[in-house]
């Protein structure tokens, strides 16, 4: 599923918006320089859930958990303390194994 726009943003008061966003329908999580948040922050801002066992309104079945993969590595520690940083390629999956991209082609000026 790609991560839908208007997360963080706070709808009423214009302007305003957490720390960690999303203005377009790409994926792409905006993170305000000098922040230092984790991928457990913007779940937690979007509430959403995000385990080993579930991710959003998903849940695992049999023994395969939610997979984390960095940059298309796997990503061996908790999920929720992946660092969101500048140009993070981070792709959750669950279910059969799919390689993920290695990169991604941001559009200028993010």
């Amino acid at each position: 599923m790609i991560v839908p726009t208007g997360i963080g943003v706070a709808a009423l008061a214009r302007g305003c918006s957490y720390p960690a966003r999303t203005l377009e329908p790409t994926g792409v999580i905006e993170v305000r320089r000098g922040s230092a948040l984790t991928l457990g922050d913007f779940f937690r801002i979007w509430g959403q859930p995000l385990s080993t066992t579930r991710l959003v309104g998903f849940r695992t079945t049999g023994s395969a958990p939610v997979r984390a993969y960095v940059a298309g590595r796997r990503w061996r520690g908790p999920m929720r303390s992946i660092p969101l940083h500048r140009h993070a390629q981070i792709v959750l999956e669950l279910g059969t194994f799919i390689r993920p991209h290695r990169a991604f082609l941001f559009r200028p000026g993010l």
